[in-house]
């Protein structure tokens, strides 16, 4: 069997699968080419928590545990470290040096240039401690006779401190942004540091959060993905994530813990914003032990909230404080075909990993679904939010209009809350507008229903202003 252990910014996929011998193999497949490109073997079977690869692909980070549970009574005796993390130079396969040999569980991210930016030469690797810390390693290498590529560095590789005490981390691949967050006595702070071509880094950001860590264990979000370890902190860590949009959103998502049999609920900080709205969602005929966490997907337009076989929430990101932008989905509207597990990630906008199969997913909003939804819905609510996401975020075409204002001129009487008509006028000039005039989008609703409170079955909101976050 393969297993995804790690999703490069250049959209490369690392995985791994034991051969014949039950050697270790490392592999990296391609999106773009369909290629795939052997990179290492270990020739033993090996547990890999986490690996990484360069942008030259010249370099390999590998981190896997030594030896199982039942197997410790055993190691401790001859003193051998659980957790190795190795430093692999794969071009070709030559020196191999230990960076960790210890008994805490280490992540490992090498940092990739932006695209159209000269990039430093050498590699910058990021560590992960089980031991709450993040610290950077500066690797210079130099290129030798046929192309042959080694570590410049005889001794120890310098290193920097990023972070320390942290409760909660998050890699941001796309823009190389490290999202943590430290625990404090009366109020938690979520911080951001930027990584820059020239191998400085600073922090840009600083929010203060009242979410409650008590006892919480470290959650790593795309530092790799190794279902069996994540699966045995997911119980008692933050289920949360921090997405960011082209259009300048900063949404963090945290799934809340519930009292109440037969409920669930989250919030959304639309940190961009100033605020919080935590959702409450009353399901139905439920059984407490099947209930599980739900998932978040960013889809730039719309931050997902998906518990599977249960609701499918799209909040928009632009204007979350008019829910007459969102979608609150439940039974077979709310079905994901390829997604009935929940413990899923989001690594870049708009993809989605099932890390129990390992399986890369592209997710899209489908025209088709929304204008299904426009046609066959009873509820106001969902016809308002098909209506403006058809219009906005589909391909503008004179078909797609004739559908809807057929569709409008059909149903007039249907229509209790708010008057099509207007809408789509609105929108639809909206939509003609935006390309003309610069963050238009960002300033101006696309709405005459500015405080519109259509009723929502079975969702209740409640919202909180929260302090803007300091930009540093």
């Amino acid at each position: 069997a393969l297993y995804v252990v790690n999703v490069e910014r250049n959209g490369k996929i690392i995985y791994t699968w034991k051969g014949n011998e039950r050697n270790t193999h490392i592999g990296l497949y391609d999106l773009q080419t369909k290629q795939n490109e052997h990179l290492y073997m270990f020739e033993r079977d090996l547990h890999i928590i986490s690996c990484s690869v360069n942008n030259e692909r010249t370099l390999l980070a590998v981190s896997f545990c030594q030896y199982k549970e039942e197997e410790r009574v055993s190691q401790l005796l001859q003193s051998a470290s659980k957790y190795l993390t190795l430093l692999i130079e794969i071009h070709p396969i030559n020196n191999v040096r230990v960076l960790k040999a210890v008994d805490s569980s280490v992540r490992v991210q090498f940092l990739y240039p932006v695209e159209g930016r000269n990039s430093s030469p050498g590699s910058r690797l990021l560590l992960v401690s089980e031991d709450k810390y993040v610290e950077q390693f500066d690797i210079h290498v130099v290129a030798e006779e046929e192309h042959k590529v080694v570590i410049q560095n005889s001794g120890q590789l310098p290193r920097a401190r990023v972070a320390d005490d942290l409760i909660w981390a998050q890699w941001d691949m796309m823009e190389q942004r490290l999202f943590y967050i430290i625990p404090k006595e009366t109020r938690s702070t979520l911080k951001c540091v930027q990584f820059y071509p020239d191998e400085n880094f600073n922090s840009i950001l600083e929010s203060h959060l009242d979410i409650s860590v008590n006892n919480a264990q470290l959650k790593l979000v795309n530092f790799g993905y190794d279902s069996w370890e994540d699966q045995e902190v997911a119980s008692n860590s933050l289920n949360l994530q921090v997405f960011t949009s082209e259009a300048g959103g900063l949404c963090m998502c945290h799934s809340l813990p519930s009292d109440t049999p037969g409920e669930i609920r989250y919030s959304m900080y639309f940190l961009h914003k100033g605020y919080n709205k935590t959702f409450t969602v009353s399901l139905e005929r439920t059984e407490t032990h099947q209930l599980k966490e739900v998932a978040f997907m960013n889809l730039d337009y719309y931050v997902a909230a998906y518990l599977p076989g249960r609701f499918l929430h799209l909040l928009n990101v632009e204007h979350p404080d008019m829910l007459c932008y969102s979608f609150f989905l439940t039974g077979e509207d709310a079905r994901v075909d390829m997604l009935q597990n929940c413990f899923i990630r989001s690594p870049i906008p708009s993809t989605v990993l099932d890390c129990h199969v390992g399986s890369l997913y592209t997710v899209t909003i489908s025209a088709s679904a929304v204008l299904q939804l426009l046609h066959s819905s009873k509820r106001d609510s969902e016809r308002l939010a098909a209506l403006h996401c058809a219009l906005l975020h589909f391909h503008h075409t004179q078909d797609l209009e004739k559908q809807i204002i057929w569709w409008i001129s059909e149903n007039l009487s249907m229509y209790h809350s708010f008057d099509p008509i207007q809408e789509f006028i609105i929108a639809s000039l909206y939509c003609r507008t935006c390309p003309e005039t610069h963050n238009l989008d960002k300033l101006l609703p696309y709405t005459s229903l500015l405080d519109w409170i259509g009723v929502i079955p079975g969702v209740t909101c409640a919202t909180d202003i929260i302090s803007l976050p300091v930009l540093e």
